[in-house]
């Protein structure tokens, strides 16, 4: 259960969080100018295919962050939300709260809408809960409520393939897949490989120029008891030498040898297969989970095969690809 006292009493945290779910959810998202009360509201567009043709609404989102105190929202907070819509040309509202709109908020949307000027919806913090159990807003409970999503660190969703699983760890979306077993690594194991990775120390960054290591997915070959661990190194574009070359990596990573030692005999041979990624961190495309740091690799996912070379096996630094 997500407590929405973990963000600050001020709105603003709020506000990104209400952004980042929008963005997530697939939504083209822009603030407007600071309002009348001191807060911001968002525009996004909402676009469909139609049966016969394509078309978009373009949406008011008002953010009211009202946990701490526990109130709903009441009229008042809400006064002139067509004239709000007016003036950005909107055909739709949405009220985003941490807690829950009055009845009479309700019954104003639902007679602003019955007049048909605009289409009106709220999520309350029920809703709100409910549109982060999907699998690309997940880790917004990880970022944005770090105590409550110590409850729920994990979300494991089937595929297609019986022996393919897609999960949430964190802020992390990687594959899970296994050999023959009809059942997803142990999550535990899964979590001891994520702290290795989390154990490399990477170089500094500024707002664009960060770098990241991302699990992508883990095999499990139950037959033999090994693991292939796959990773993306994400890097700044033209920042190549500021990158940790493979024997870095393979320091704390230790490619081949066990996932686990107590001094005398190790267990769980792990292999690593870290992909070195150049990316332009201020696009608009660039995303730390972009489909397509996994779609062409599924199938290599599954059976658990190197995309390119284990880190182990690295000698030099590896163009960017």
């Amino acid at each position: 259960m997500i407590d929405f006292t973990e963000l600050p009493q001020d709105g603003i945290r709020f506000e990104q969080f209400v952004r980042e779910l929008l963005v997530r959810s697939g939504f083209e998202v822009h603030w407007t100018g600071v309002g009348p009360d001191g807060g911001r509201d968002l525009i996004f567009v909402e676009r469909s295919s139609g049966s016969l043709a394509p078309f978009q609404r373009k949406w008011l989102v008002s953010c009211k962050h009202f946990a701490t105190s526990g109130r709903s929202v009441g009229l008042d907070d809400v006064a002139d939300f067509s004239g709000a819509c007016d003036a950005v040309g909107a055909s739709g509202f949405l009220l985003a709260c941490s807690t829950q709109p009055s009845s009479a908020v309700v019954r104003r949307f639902e007679e602003t809408e019955d007049r048909g000027k605009l289409v009106i919806r709220f999520w309350d913090g029920v809703e709100l809960e409910r549109r982060l159990s999907a699998p690309q807003t997940f880790a917004l409970t990880h970022l944005f409520f770090p105590e409550s999503s110590k409850a729920t660190p994990w979300q494991v969703y089937a595929t297609k393939s019986p022996s393919l699983w897609a999960a949430n760890y964190k802020d992390y979306f990687l594959y899970l897949s296994s050999r023959t077993a009809h059942a997803f690594p142990s999550l535990r194991d899964v979590e001891e490989i994520v702290r290795r990775l989390e154990g490399v120390k990477l170089p500094e960054g500024t707002d664009w120029d960060h770098h990241y290591l991302r699990p992508r997915a883990v095999y499990f070959d139950n037959k033999h008891e090994h693991f292939t661990v796959f990773a993306d190194y994400l890097f700044p574009d033209k920042r190549e030498a500021s990158a940790l070359g493979p024997e870095q990596l393979n320091e704390v990573l230790r490619d081949g040898e066990g996932l686990y030692s107590d001094g005398s005999a190790e267990w769980y041979q792990t292999r690593w297969d870290v992909r070195y990624v150049p990316t332009n961190q201020s696009s608009d495309h660039f995303h730390l989970d972009h489909k397509s740091y996994y779609v062409p690799y599924l199938n290599r996912f599954q059976v658990g095969i190197a995309r390119d070379d284990f880190i182990g096996d690295m000698t030099w630094f590896p163009a960017p690809r």
